[in-house]
């Protein structure tokens, strides 16, 4: 039997967004299944720059969104949103294309609102696995509204986990809540926020 050979990252397969066959070597690594394949294709996403990464998004979201929606794997699912989470430019491109502001800042925007819609999606699987992965994007999905100076869609996004959570029961329902309060806390102004965190990390020092 021939055991898989993780490629080197060397270059990325993605510099071209829209050459197929890379991509689909790309997609058969994230739904393979495999966690040495799907990290290598996280590190890969990773690597990219800001531009890349939005080139990249624009061209492929949908097709990472199709490849969620097929996977009947809570495993390949939580890959998917994790390759999601990583290749949003997020709060990487707002520092990067702040001074361009304007229509670079609002292409973030944009895809940063596919980025939420996917997320509140993934937040209601029936796998735990891929929740908590999608929690954790929602939080990047925070922090960027915060860096772009929209705590509406932030609110918004509190709003509508509030009503989604009475739907579902157990461990749905409290990551509902959670991230619920995860919006919450961006909300609150940025000090309070830093002196929020600081407690937290002194009490989990404590519990040590």
């Amino acid at each position: 039997m021939t055991l898989y050979q993780p490629r080197e990252l060397k270059t990325s397969r993605l510099q071209d967004a829209h050459m197929t066959s890379d991509w689909e070597d790309f997609a058969n690594d994230v739904t393979s299944g495999d966690p040495d394949r799907v990290n290598l294709a996280v590190e890969e996403i990773k690597s990219l720059d800001v531009r890349e990464r939005i080139e990249l998004f624009d061209a492929r979201f949908d097709d990472l969104t199709e490849l969620y929606a097929d996977s009947d794997d809570g495993y390949v699912r939580q890959s998917i949103v994790r390759v999601v989470e990583h290749l949003a430019p997020g709060m990487a491109a707002v520092v990067n294309l702040y001074e361009e502001g304007g229509d670079a800042l609002e292409r973030v925007a944009d895809q940063t609102d596919d980025v939420r819609n996917f997320m509140l999606e993934a937040i209601t699987d029936e796998d735990g696995r891929v929740r908590n992965s999608a929690k954790r994007g929602l939080r990047n999905v925070f922090r960027t509204y915060d860096m772009l100076e929209r705590p509406e869609a932030v609110e918004a996004v509190m709003e509508e986990l509030e009503e989604m959570a009475p739907a579902y029961s157990g461990t749905r329902r409290d990551h509902l809540l959670e991230a619920k309060e995860d919006a919450r806390f961006h909300l609150q102004p940025r000090f309070a926020r830093l002196t929020e965190g600081l407690r937290t990390e002194l009490t989990e020092r404590d519990d040590v």
